[in-house]
């Protein structure tokens, strides 16, 4: 009696949480229809205060910080709808709409980035959180494999072979775990343009001009200014709220 009782309470609680699940997506969905709505109808400013307080209150998807961005780059803002595309392709590298969108903005406000390589476009193909899941998996596949090879080592090929497999599925998770935390300083110009200066004062040497949507690593803030890597590879100092950081941090 008492584990029917149990049991029908559990069921419950199950059903419970699924609907209370299914009505919050629902409301995210209609939320983001109607930001979508006022978008459509040309109410980009609109538009914009619904899509960024879906930001604020997440969850995050690649989508909806793309559909921000359009709406900032509507409303004349580069370097905003840059930092948004940005943030969209961190959490979706394949998302083909930001990507596009992106090089657009660059394209149009002249913004500099730093020269990729292909081993960083390597790694930049899938995102942080796969990374780490993928290098867990192929951490315990191997030690099974691993395992059973040492165990019954004869005859044993094919172990062998998904062990191989694993530790170089392993090595390029570890590779694309380390780039997206080297980028994890990445910031966006905001600005219209802003001057990098050589010292944190606006009387210091010129280091560079930067048009919005340029990116920077910056990974010291000090107050008013921020320490940065340029594109071409220097540092030099630019004020803090001329930047955004792709990943707030």
């Amino acid at each position: 009696m008492h584990s029917r009782l149990r049991n029908s309470i559990q069921r419950a609680a199950v059903i419970a949480v699924l609907l209370a699940c299914g009505a919050a997506r629902g409301a995210d969905t209609s939320q983001f229809d109607a930001a979508n709505q006022l978008y459509e109808a040309g109410k980009f400013g609109e538009a914009r205060q619904a899509y960024a307080g879906m930001v604020k209150s997440g969850p995050l998807s690649a989508n909806l910080l793309y559909n921000l961005g359009n709406a900032e780059w509507k409303l004349g803002n580069g370097g905003e709808a840059a930092a948004d595309y940005e943030r969209a392709l961190a959490l979706d590298p394949s998302h083909p709409q930001a990507r596009a969108n992106l090089e657009f903005v660059r394209e149009q406000t002249g913004a500099r980035t730093a020269q990729r390589r292909w081993w960083q476009e390597a790694l930049g193909a899938i995102d942080a959180n796969t990374a780490a899941l993928m290098l867990a998996v192929c951490g315990w596949v191997a030690m099974f494999c691993l395992a059973v090879v040492l165990l019954r080592p004869a005859g044993r090929s094919g172990p062998v072979i998904t062990l191989a497999i694993c530790l170089l599925a392993a090595a390029y998770a570890a590779g694309c775990l380390w780039q997206a935390n080297g980028e994890a300083t990445k910031a966006v110009v905001i600005a219209k343009s802003t001057q990098a200066r050589m010292a944190p004062t606006d009387v210091a040497p010129v280091a560079d001009v930067l048009p919005a949507g340029s990116e920077v690593l910056a990974p010291e803030e000090r107050g008013p200014w921020t320490y940065c890597t340029l594109p071409d590879g220097t540092r030099a100092w630019v004020p803090t709220d001329a930047i955004e950081r792709v990943k707030p941090g």
